[in-house]
């Protein structure tokens, strides 16, 4: 029974007990600190008021963000693919422009999957796990390379593994974009002026004077050229004089073009051969003749080398139709061989109409040849003499477009008696003659172009070089000098575009659609969860409570306190007074 006195209660305390408030203060701190019940859990999580970063309001304006910029760069890439790089002010290119699209999609998809990554970290020790895949965890939340660590230490299960490969791959987007685009070179049409000179169908007009009626020769451009051919090797694509190309790069459409032919003949087999004997065996004298009446006489002690001659009867060589300027035929001897190695070439020198492909690339002309043929009315006949005469082709090219039909004047080539006769008159001094060794094996020759038709052997290869020579000299001669028209071509330039290899957008597309999956399962799967992400608050509230008897006396220094990490099982729970850890000790 309780005393009074004055009115007061009596009553008696232990000198070791508690004083009655530290008591009180015990049972109300044991009720805060227990962990909460689900339901308990649930109310104070539906009791919490959602504001601005405590929800996953930033992350899904960061979705929106790297979805636009991934559009945007595709919108980009679309408008410029096949199109020249645009000359932008400041010097702002279209590959800076992408690099900073891309940049802000990376770091858009990397913000995502790193929340939610550090939001996973609080999930992870939602169940009892080790407390040294904290670090681990939080290392993953940062970057890649704590990332790529993590991949091997979590099973693949786990949703935290599917955000650090996201985030590991995410390192290759920047490679991946600027491979997106390549800047390649095309050739486009350009202004300036393209052309390449052709003898056309007018009257084709070159000759001179002379001494008398009939005696006409070429003008000194002309004899020139003649020269050139024959003491000069011409080759039929030196013609670079005859274009003028404004770009270096032009193409023409098929064009055709008066110029000069030859052609030549083997006719060694022609020849018939009589010996002269001697009274000195050694001494004989061989005598070779053609069926034209043509002749060379050789031997030991009059020792011919070549007899050339021009204007008599063709053997072998057939003419018909062509507008034949001169004729030409040789015998030669190489060598000191008993009986002498003899050879015999004929050759035919005649107008032609040309047929060209050409183009010009860095500046330097080819040309081709497609045709040389054309059939004339010329006759060699007395009634002939004095007229002009026609060259038509088989085929005829106008504006590029071939005519089959070749009976308009577009396509007969005219050509005044005068400029025939006058290179027939001029050429055939210079090709007529002969050559001998008479004076200790020392060779003499009428004239030095006798001794070029000659060259090293005499036979058919050479004199036929010359004349192919003489004919393409003699046809630049002609359309850069003689005649006075041109065809049109197309300058071309080299121009830079963009070509936007679209594969290569792939993993980009595909790493942005896979942080927004992340994100959502994240979302859902944290979703009875304080949402506490990278803030490092949660730690700074919690309390460490150990739950059994062991004793962990933690090393302050780092590898200690990982040494000490690993031997705990760590659970997060909730409590009155906030988050707290407890941890148990394992075996």
């Amino acid at each position: 029974m309780a005393q009074y006195k004055d009115n007061y209660p009596l009553s008696y305390v232990r000198l070791d007990d508690p004083p009655e408030s530290q008591t009180k203060a015990q049972t109300k701190s044991q009720a805060k600190t227990r962990p909460l019940s689900s339901a308990e859990q649930q109310a104070v999580l539906e009791s919490q008021t959602i504001f601005w970063g405590s929800s996953w309001t930033l992350e899904i304006i960061s979705c929106l963000t790297s979805v636009i910029f991934l559009a945007a760069i595709i919108v980009v890439l679309y408008m410029y693919d096949g199109k020249p790089m645009p000359d932008w002010p400041y010097g702002i290119t279209l590959n800076a422009l992408v690099s900073v699209l891309s940049t802000v999609m990376k770091a858009a998809m990397v913000f995502i999957v790193t929340e939610a990554l550090s939001q996973l970290k609080w999930s992870w020790f939602s169940r009892g796990n080790k407390l040294s895949d904290l670090a681990l965890l939080d290392a993953a939340s940062r970057g890649p390379a704590g990332a790529f660590v993590a991949l091997f230490h979590f099973v693949p299960r786990h949703l935290v593994t599917f955000g650090c490969l996201v985030l590991v791959i995410t390192a290759a987007t920047d490679p991946f974009i600027q491979q997106v685009m390549g800047i390649k070179e095309r050739s486009i049409h350009a202004p300036g002026q393209s052309s390449i000179q052709i003898c056309n169908s007018s009257l084709y007009t070159d000759y001179g004077e002379g001494a008398g009626p009939g005696q006409n020769k070429v003008p000194l451009s002309t004899l020139g050229a003649i020269y050139s051919g024959i003491f000069t090797e011409q080759s039929p694509n030196g013609k670079n004089m005859l274009m003028d190309c404004a770009t270096g790069n032009c193409t023409f459409t098929p064009y055709q073009s008066l110029g000069f032919c030859s052609r030549c003949s083997n006719i060694t087999d022609s020849l018939k051969m009589e010996t002269t004997p001697m009274s000195v065996p050694s001494m004989a004298a061989y005598n070779y003749s053609l069926s034209n009446g043509f002749y060379f006489q050789t031997a030991p002690n009059q020792n011919y080398i070549m007899n050339a001659t021009t204007n008599i009867p063709l053997v072998d060589l057939d003419v018909t139709g062509l507008a034949v300027i001169l004729n030409f035929t040789s015998i030669s001897s190489f060598g000191y061989a008993v009986p002498p190695q003899v050879s015999a070439t004929e050759c035919a020198l005649y107008y032609c109409v040309n047929t060209y492909n050409a183009t010009v690339y860095s500046g330097k002309l080819t040309e081709t040849m497609t045709s040389n043929v054309g059939t004339s009315n010329y006759s060699s006949g007395y009634g002939a003499f004095g007229k002009n005469f026609d060259i038509t082709p088989e085929a005829c090219y106008v504006n590029g477009i071939r005519r089959n039909d070749t009976s308009s004047d577009e396509c007969i080539y005219k050509i005044n008696w005068l400029s025939s006769l006058s290179l027939s008159n001029s050429l055939s001094p210079l090709l007529e003659g002969q050559g001998s060794r008479f004076t200790s094996n020392r060779p003499q020759w009428s004239s030095d172009t006798v001794e070029a038709l000659y060259g090293d052997y005499g036979n058919y290869s050479e004199t036929n070089s010359i004349f192919q020579s003489l004919a393409s000299s003699l046809t630049n001669h002609a359309r850069s000098k003689v005649c006075d028209d041109t065809k049109q071509g197309i300058a071309w330039t080299m121009q830079s575009y963009v070509q936007v290899r679209w594969l290569w957008m792939i993993l980009p597309i595909a790493l942005v659609a896979l942080s927004l999956i992340f994100l959502v399962i994240t979302v859902f799967h944290t979703r009875r969860q304080h949402i506490w992400k990278s803030s490092p608050l949660a730690l700074l509230f919690s309390e460490l409570r150990i739950d059994g008897s062991g004793n962990f006396r933690t090393d302050p220094t780092l590898k200690g306190m990982e040494n000490t990490s690993r031997k705990m099982d760590v659970w997060l729970e909730s409590s009155a007074d906030g988050p707290r850890l407890k941890a148990v000790a394992t075996s």
